[in-house]
This record gives structure tokens, C-alpha cells and sequence, in this order.
């Protein structure tokens, strides 16, 4: 191949493109299952991280580990919130992204939901993740900065799990507000995407007495790959959205679930 006949693209530099050298990210969530592996696949590529818990000594265990900050707080307080993205930039000189790991289900069947489920699902899954958005883009704003907000949605919020209709709902919106917020933002550079998961054998779901082996057996056979995910399978779709990796993607959403979405429902346990 001559050279006039060449690709004239720059090239760029592949084996480094995954580097965070430096960058600050805060990870909501980050001192258990899938924050905990999130929080360490960010340090490996050089990240400095923000370990943010509600149990201070979960955050400073994770942060400890990592060679990051630990920060703890109701993060569903708007006060708690502000005074977390005031101090990030103040302290660490920078900040470089947000990934929110926060979200729990109650099983319930839809008719037996309560005012009380319904505002949990509310507080645990959206009321954070619009905070998140308002005070981390208004610094990037403010200072001329940009980055990438991360979430955690479900496939729940895609397919219709039985006894998750509050969860479900919650989490379909949390994937509307990352569209919404990705065509708002872009012009600012701010990328905002979300990684969906399927059934996770986070410590929390393999402590519930509910996800009988027979159950796990079940949703084993009904995903294509014939296995479930590890909160490590997560955390490689969250760095790759953290990451220059994805630097032409926004307001998406990575399904990472084995492939059941496409073929069955995740077959969730009674009430």
C-alpha cells in the first residue's frame, strides 16, 4: 500500500486508552459487591478514588485497600450531597467522573406495594442519581471542566421481573434520566451512560435466603452463556465507561447479563 493510499487517521494510543492516571472518581456505593470491585478495577488503571459509603468503616476499609479517600454520608440528602461535590474538587484538586452503585429491590407483588416501597425505591435508586447529575455537572460547568457520570441500572427496569414492578419502574427512569441528561450535557463534554446487570452474585443476593440453589439454577439455564454474573463483570463495563474507551458514547445503557434479557426474564423469588 502506497503512502497517499494509507488511512491519514492520527492513530491513537490503544494499550493506554484505559489509563486514568490521576483522575479522580467518585464511586457511590463503593464499599461493598459491586462498588468494592469498582472501586478497584478504577485504582488499577491509576484512578484516584473517592470510596463514598453510608458505613464509614466499609469506606475506609475499600479506601484503605486502594490507596483512595474515604468519604461517608446519606448520599439521599440533598445537604450530604453538596457538601460531597464541594469537597472532592476542593481537596483532590480535580474531579473526573462519578460512578453511583447505590440500589436495592423489596419483592413484592405489584398489588401489595405500599406508599412506604414505593418512596423507598424512590430515595434508593433516583433521588441520588438526579443529585449526582446536578452537583457534579455544575462543577464541570462552573470550572470549564468535563466527565463521566456512571450508573447502575437493571434489566428490571428493560423486562418485566415479577414482584420488582417498584424497582422496575425506578430503574427505567434512572435510564430515561441518563438519556435526558446525556442530550443536556453533551455539549458541555459530559458523558452520562449506565451499565444494566442481570442477576449479580453480589454478597448481599448470596446472603438472601430467598436465591435458593434451585432458584440460581433456574436463571443459570435460562441465560444464554450458562452462568451468572460477578460483581467483578460489572465493575469491567463501569471502567469502560469511565474510561477514554468510550469517549464517542453517551446516554446509554450496557446490558451485562449473560444474554437472559434477549431470550427469557430473570426468574425472581416469591414475595
Amino acid at each position: 500500500m502506497s503512502e497517499t493510499e494509507r488511512d491519514a487517521n492520527e492513530v491513537p494510543d490503544y494499550a493506554n486508552i484505559l489509563r486514568l492516571d490521576d483522575k479522580v472518581f467518585v464511586v457511590l456505593g463503593g464499599g461493598f459487591g459491586i462498588g468494592y470491585q469498582t472501586c478497584v478495577a478504577l485504582a488499577s488503571q491509576g484512578a484516584k478514588v473517592v470510596c463514598v459509603d453510608r458505613d464509614p468503616d466499609r469506606a475506609r476499609t475499600v479506601a484503605d485497600e486502594v490507596g483512595g479517600t474515604p468519604w461517608s454520608g446519606d448520599i439521599t440528602d440533598r445537604d450530604t450531597m453538596k457538601r460531597l461535590f464541594d469537597e472532592v474538587p476542593e481537596q483532590l484538586g480535580r474531579l473526573d467522573g462519578v460512578i453511583d452503585i447505590v440500589g436495592l429491590a423489596r419483592y413484592k407483588a405489584v398489588y401489595d406495594l405500599t406508599d412506604d416501597d414505593w418512596q423507598f425505591h424512590h430515595d434508593i435508586i433516583l433521588r441520588h442519581a438526579y443529585l449526582a447529575i446536578e452537583y457534579s455537572a455544575k462543577h464541570w460547568m462552573r470550572s470549564g471542566t468535563s466527565g463521566s457520570i456512571v450508573f447502575v441500572a437493571s434489566v428490571a427496569g428493560i423486562d418485566s421481573s415479577p414482584n420488582l414492578a417498584a424497582y422496575g419502574a425506578t430503574k427505567a427512569a434512572l435510564m430515561s434520566l441518563v438519556r435526558s441528561a446525556a442530550v443536556e450535557l453533551g455539549p458541555s463534554g459530559i458523558r452520562v451512560n449506565a451499565v444494566a446487570p442481570g442477576m449479580v452474585r453480589t454478597p448481599r443476593a448470596q446472603a438472601n435466603p430467598k436465591w435458593t440453589q434451585e432458584l440460581l439454577d433456574a436463571n443459570i439455564q435460562a441465560t444464554p452463556l450458562r452462568k451468572l454474573a460477578h460483581p467483578s463483570d460489572i465493575a469491567n463495563g463501569l471502567l469502560f465507561f469511565a474510561s477514554d474507551m468510550s469517549s464517542q458514547v453517551t446516554g446509554q445503557t450496557l446490558v451485562v447479563d449473560g444474554g437472559n434479557n434477549i431470550v427469557f426474564n430473570v426468574i425472581s423469588p416469591k414475595p
